[in-house]
């Protein structure tokens, strides 16, 4: 019988092959339903509608909107509808050899997951998060003659390094007191203009 290789299939090989390579999220992490999601408190978030914009999977995406639901801040669908644009620059999920035992067989492997964002006011283009990055890595086992295990475990990780981002993404955004103004944009630039005047050098 002819032996189909499915995505996940091709997906474990490229996870055997050691080096460092990117994590199809679409093929390792499963729903949200079945992932046991659990809310880790809410957070005071100063404004009401949100537009979610940029590079993201649409296993993240659902795990943000879905915490902003349970924040009460409405999803908005256009940039003036928004009270904050969020914007995900780029999302990374990476695996590395970690350890070989001495006779050259993997032993270890290091999980990797990264989002790079960055949010700021839909009316003036101000930043109200400058593009600010969070950064996670896991470590797990790996014996071969355990595949299937190793598979499920690398499963569970990926999702719950997700969770953990999205939790800590949130923190991010709470801490954000006000949105920028105009006059905040002019006070901050003239702070960082040099002053023209300079000591005269008088010769005698």
């Amino acid at each position: 019988m002819k032996k189909t290789i499915t995505p996940y299939s091709a997906s474990r090989r490229s996870w055997l092959g050691g080096g460092l390579s990117y994590l199809a999220l679409a093929t390792l992490a499963t729903s949200m339903g079945a992932c046991g999601w659990r809310l880790r408190g809410k957070v005071n978030l100063p404004y009401k509608s949100l537009l979610l914009t940029g590079t993201i999977t649409p296993e993240l995406k659902d795990d943000i909107e879905m915490l902003l639901r349970v924040n009460d801040i409405e999803l908005a669908k256009t940039v003036k509808d928004s009270e904050l644009v969020l914007e995900i620059i780029s999302e990374q999920n990476a695996r590395q050899v970690l350890s070989y035992n001495t006779s050259g067989q993997i032993t270890a492997y290091r999980i990797i997951s990264r989002i790079v964002f960055r949010a700021f006011d839909p009316t003036t283009g101000l930043e109200a998060m400058p593009e600010s990055d969070i950064f996670l890595t896991r470590d797990i086992d790996f014996n071969q003659s355990n595949i299937q295990a190793f598979d499920q475990q690398v499963n569970e990780y990926v999702k719950n390094m997700r969770i953990d981002i999205v939790s800590q993404l949130m923190r991010r955004l709470a801490s954000i007191k006000k949105l920028p103004t105009e006059a905040d944009a002019v006070k901050k630039n003239s702070s960082t203009i040099p002053s023209n005047s300079q000591p005269s050098n008088t010769k005698k």
